[in-house]
């Protein structure tokens, strides 16, 4: 008699565990399927990715921040040296993974926002940045860049987001960066902020001293 209560225990047992693991993979899946981007998921505002829908995939971009500032190239020439020390500039560097064999052209649409000390007024920056043939691969890079007078006028980067076009559909968009004083940047702030973007302010590699610095590193400008 012993003996058959004890296996009727084993057996139940045995059920409550199986119906415990049951439970836990479904609420897994549930779970899985709930935090999925596009499913009520809403990433950190500081770095804010859209899926690519398989043709490239934004690994990061930077701009924001002192880690965005590089110094005007100094060339070695015949001639004396300028009067005014090397500037910064600020660099908006994107990375980026492509799947298909070739992309005829891929655009970047580059907003910056800058924020004055001086002022306390912000100023949103736009322009686009279009790159061709670009194979398939990773560690891609394109970049715009802001001169350093704009940078005096206007003040620092404090944010960056670049929203990548193909036969003029959005693609992929990225954002990063935070505003002064730990205030919170809408999910997509470039359409969200009340500011008025002033376009052309943001160049493209050839428009600047850096154009045959690292050739090779960089996507072909169109």
């Amino acid at each position: 008699m012993n003996h058959v209560c004890s296996v009727s225990r084993m057996a139940i047992a045995a059920a409550v565990m199986l119906a415990i693991g049951a439970y836990e993979a479904t609420a897994q899946v549930r779970t899985r399927a709930e935090t999925k981007p596009g499913s009520g998921y809403t990433p950190p505002a500081s770095a804010v990715a859209a899926t690519g829908g398989g043709i490239i995939r934004i690994r990061s971009l930077a701009g924001a921040g002192p880690r965005g500032l590089i110094p005007s190239p100094d060339f070695t020439v015949s001639v004396s040296r300028g009067r005014i020390p090397p500037r910064s500039w600020a660099e908006l560097l994107v990375t980026f993974d492509s799947e298909p064999e070739w992309i005829d052209e891929l655009s970047f649409q580059y907003y910056a926002l800058l924020y004055s000390r001086l002022t306390k007024e912000y100023t949103m920056l736009k322009g686009t940045v279009s790159n061709i043939d670009v194979a398939r691969g990773r560690g891609h890079l394109s970049a715009g860049y802001i001169r350093p007078s704009t940078l005096l006028r206007y003040g620092d980067v404090v944010a960056v987001a670049v929203e990548a076009l193909s036969k003029g559909e959005v693609v992929e968009t990225f954002s990063e960066g935070k505003l002064p004083e730990r205030q919170t940047l809408p999910a997509k702030w470039w359409n969200d902020v009340k500011v008025v973007p002033k376009d052309g302010y943001i160049l493209n590699r050839t428009q600047t001293p850096f154009a045959c610095i690292n050739y090779d590193d960089y996507e072909v400008t169109k």
